[in-house]
């Protein structure tokens, strides 16, 4: 498991200092009703923080209350959700996304009137995470009040610490310190799991992190002690895509044609011949200077 690897490499990291060379917010447009309410056939709510590393028997934990690896069917509806995010908090919409399909994410976040926030704005982290990074992000919150995790990380230099820690999809679904956010996305190919030897695995899932807690991104919004609300929209609609020989074709057809024009047109050369030419003087393609008969079969001048 990535988490597994990445928290054994921190730990040795925090523990033995091991050196290595150095090196605006909008309204949202969403315009699904929010009667559609959540389709729990393709959408999940699961907890986000905590028992991402200390989450199997390994560790003597119980992953029974944080089960978030159940199959979803495809997410080809459009969806609607109120999430409540407690203060040092995360929650997150799990669901699978298809190709064919073109997903829009509105994401508004309230103050939970249940608390008193004096003037106060409602601000907090989106991030759109796979499943690796999901899990390692799990992982950042469970260890979020030890320092062996931060200082491993600190150690890491700026161009590898990719490999050492969480990363939202494609690098860009990041969305942090925001009130309001809506970003689109899409996917090109089947979200197929790796093969397994050991079992089927199910497909592979995104999570919509809704994220009310100081990460270890440093632009993450500091936790500011005051429950959230979230107001999730997303919106699903067909989209039209090209056969994928389609880019092969594009790509190869071009350089095809500039190869085969010069054969053609040196062909199409050699096969001409004017309307009133004789089809044995137009064979003759090198005249001969001596004993050449020509086209009456006589021989000529010396």
């Amino acid at each position: 498991m990535r988490s597994k690897g990445v928290a054994i490499l921190v730990v040795l990291l925090a523990v033995f200092n091991i050196p290595l060379p150095q090196a605006s917010a909008q309204q949202s447009e969403c315009s699904a009703n929010a009667n559609v309410g959540l389709n729990s056939s393709q959408v999940d709510l699961v907890p986000a923080g905590g028992f991402g590393f200390f989450d199997d028997a390994l560790f003597g934990q119980s992953s029974e209350a944080y089960n978030y690896n159940g199959d979803l069917e495809p997410l080809t509806q459009d969806q609607y959700a109120e999430v409540l995010i407690p203060a040092d908090d995360a929650t997150a919409l799990k669901f699978e996304l298809v190709k064919g399909y073109r997903y829009r994410f509105c994401v508004t976040y309230h103050n939970d009137p249940a608390e008193e926030a004096a003037n106060v704005p409602p601000m907090g982290d989106v991030y759109l995470l796979a499943d690796g990074d999901f899990d390692i992000y799990r992982t950042d919150y469970d260890t979020r009040t030890e320092s062996w995790w931060s200082d491993g990380i600190e150690q890491i230099p700026l161009e590898w610490r990719d490999m050492a820690t969480w990363l939202p999809f494609r690098d860009v679904h990041a969305y942090e310190r925001v009130q309001n956010t809506e970003f689109t996305t899409s996917i090109d190919s089947e979200q197929e799991a790796f093969i397994n030897w050991f079992g089927a695995e199910p497909d592979r899932h995104m999570y919509l992190v809704l994220d009310n807690w100081n990460s270890s991104k440093p632009g993450s919004q500091a936790q500011s002690g005051i429950g959230l609300i979230a107001e999730v929209t997303i919106e699903v609609e067909p989209r039209t895509m090209l056969p994928a020989v389609t880019a092969y074709a594009i790509v190869c057809l071009p350089p095809m044609l500039l190869l085969a024009a010069p054969a053609f047109i040196h062909s199409r050369f050699h096969s001409w011949k004017d309307a009133d030419t004789d089809r044995e003087e137009f064979g003759r393609t090198v005249p001969l200077v001596e004993g050449d008969l020509g086209a009456s079969g006589k021989d000529g001048p010396d």
